[in-house]
């Protein structure tokens, strides 16, 4: 974004802060929408405020602190304060991309976590988020491509076990990249471009040599990114709710009589629009029911954004208000991204916490 782009963002924004809460209906209960603000309590760590902070560093007003860093840093760019702009404005305001913009400015000056140097310095050593050691899968051949990505391969792999099953169980001939490396998602989003350039551009040669057709992805944060990011790909790119779906004739699919909520991750809802699909597959197996935060209306997890890696006690703090709000629905919850999952089960007090894919494989007659 240019910088004039960058002000008029800025000065559009009216500063009403009806983008902080779920619903302004009077006879509707109000919830927060906002995690940062609602945990460190400052108007700083709102949309509005944050705009204002970054007026100020645009006109070299605001110096670095490590205040400063944490109010950069800590929104987890879930775009639910867009969402209510633009549904109470009608105001088409991003304020995720300005935001993300907000860091690459940031990066510029050298202004960085060193939570976030250690990331990057794990991603340029091993090209994977954890710093582990690259698995390799034997799968190549196929039209379809199947893109595990970081936190399926690495932290959450019974989603890339699941997922690897279940496409087998329905033959379909696919394969993984054999040298795979983390899709950049975490990088640009804490303002990390020119870091993420290698990881691009290896991905695309990578996928441009198999010859796929079609990349499917249990991540969301992948999708995203493959989305924006990698427009050099002339191939389809699916999730893999999305997928489950189109196969919907050729599953035979057991109700596993269990009562679930879903959890829309920030990625695949807000920021991709998919919403329906995993519920169409989660109502043919169990019996699904609301939490009143859902959809564009949802509850961050808190671990998106690079916040997890550097506000670990804040990231936790917003995945426990998800569950509990979950276990006041519900005996299971279930998602449909990996970091989504990682934050939510480990933050889940004993409950139960599945990806969708998990529950399709167990389902599958």
């Amino acid at each position: 974004m240019e910088k004039e782009e960058v002000l008029n963002g800025i000065y559009r924004c009216a500063k009403c802060k009806l983008c902080t809460i779920t619903s302004f209906h009077p006879r509707e209960e109000l919830f927060p929408i906002c995690p940062s603000g609602e945990y460190y309590g400052f108007q700083a760590f709102y949309a509005p405020g944050r705009l204002e902070i970054l007026k100020g560093i645009l006109d070299d007003d605001i110096e670095e602190s490590d205040e400063l860093l944490k109010i950069i840093y800590s929104c987890t760019l879930c775009g639910a304060c867009y969402e209510k702009c633009k549904e109470i404005t009608k105001v088409d305001l991003n304020f995720s991309e300005i935001f993300e913009e907000m860091r690459e400015i940031a990066v510029e000056k050298g202004w960085v976590l060193d939570a976030h140097k250690d990331l990057i310095e794990k991603i340029r050593e091993t090209h994977n988020a954890y710093g582990e050691v690259q698995s390799r899968y034997q799968r190549k051949e196929g039209d379809i491509l199947y893109f595990v990505g970081c936190t399926s391969r690495y932290r959450e792999k019974e989603i890339s076990e699941s997922m690897i099953e279940l496409l087998d169980k329905l033959n379909v001939n696919f394969q993984i990249l054999e040298d795979e490396w983390c899709c950049g998602s975490t990088l640009l989003r804490i303002g990390q471009v020119e870091e993420a350039k290698e990881l691009i551009e290896h991905n695309i040669d990578e996928i441009k040599r198999s010859g796929a057709k079609t990349i499917v992805f249990t991540c969301p944060g992948c999708l995203m990114t493959f989305k924006k990011n990698y427009p050099q790909l002339n191939v389809e790119l699916l999730h893999s709710t999305q997928f489950i779906e189109r196969l919907n004739p050729n599953l035979r699919l057991k109700n596993l009589g269990i009562g679930v909520t879903y959890h829309d991750p920030c990625h695949l809802g807000r920021h991709l629009g998919i919403y329906e699909e995993p519920r169409e597959i989660l109502s043919k197996i169990a019996n699904i029911k609301e939490m009143k935060r859902n959809r564009e209306q949802s509850w961050c997890c808190g671990s998106g954004g690079g916040v997890r890696s550097a506000f670990e006690e804040f990231s936790s703090w917003s995945a426990r208000e998800r569950i509990k709000e979950a276990r006041g629905v519900a005996d299971t919850l279930v998602s449909a991204c990996p970091f989504c999952k990682h934050n939510l089960n480990d933050n889940s007090d004993g409950m139960k916490v599945y990806d969708v894919v998990e529950l399709v494989n167990r389902a599958l007659e």
